[in-house]
């Protein structure tokens, strides 16, 4: 081993210190760029809305983000909410809990107004509804907000002894208020106008 060494040149010696130091240079820059890349995502994450689980007076748990009350993100759930309280219905039920909760009375009276015109209809036909896909836009002008759900209905029912699927477009505007009750959701639907594509078939 003593020969060995005193065998080194000095370039052996430079070079194993020229390796030493690349080595400790590689482990700093992995060490650096591992800092960075923690402290840019926990600065995303912290710009992420909380997750928050929520008791509806419905007795449901619902999954929801932590915003602005008068936000983009409460308006377009609320008017989802309302969207799928209406339209997702089957003829031999009516989720009358769904609509207490988003619709205000003014607001729940068009929305019965309008199952029961329809109701006649769902159970001749025994139909299932369900909203296929929709989009959400909502404004707010004068101090009151609005929003619009558009998208497609599919329906499943029996037609002549037949079953058949139908698709239609529709469109549901509605006038949001907000609400009084700090314990129920920030806005609840006041006002509501629902259209629907016509068909042959209807």
């Amino acid at each position: 081993m003593d020969n060995k060494k005193q065998n080194l040149t000095v370039y052996d010696l430079v070079n194993r210190e020229r390796n030493l130091i690349s080595l400790w240079l590689t482990y700093h820059l992995m060490v650096f760029i591992t800092i960075g890349m923690g402290t840019f995502f926990a600065y995303k994450y912290m710009l992420m809305p909380d997750r928050v689980l929520v008791l509806g007076r419905d007795r449901n748990i619902y999954i929801g983000n932590s915003a602005p009350v008068e936000s983009g993100l409460v308006l377009e759930d609320v008017a989802l909410r309302a969207a799928y309280a209406v339209l997702a219905r089957r003829y031999d039920d009516r989720n009358e809990r769904a609509l207490e909760m988003v619709f205000t009375k003014r607001g729940r009276g068009q929305a019965k107004s309008y199952l029961s015109s329809t109701h006649e209809m769902f159970k001749e036909r025994r139909l299932f509804q369900e909203i296929d896909s929709c989009e959400v836009q909502y404004s707010r002008k004068d101090g009151q907000y609005f929003a619009l759900v558009k998208g497609v209905l599919r329906r499943n029912g029996v037609y002549f002894g037949h079953p058949y699927t139908q698709m239609r477009d529709f469109a549901l505007m509605m006038r949001l208020e907000r609400s009084a009750n700090d314990n129920e959701l920030p806005f609840k639907v006041a006002g509501m106008r629902f259209y629907e594509e016509e068909t042959e078939n209807e």
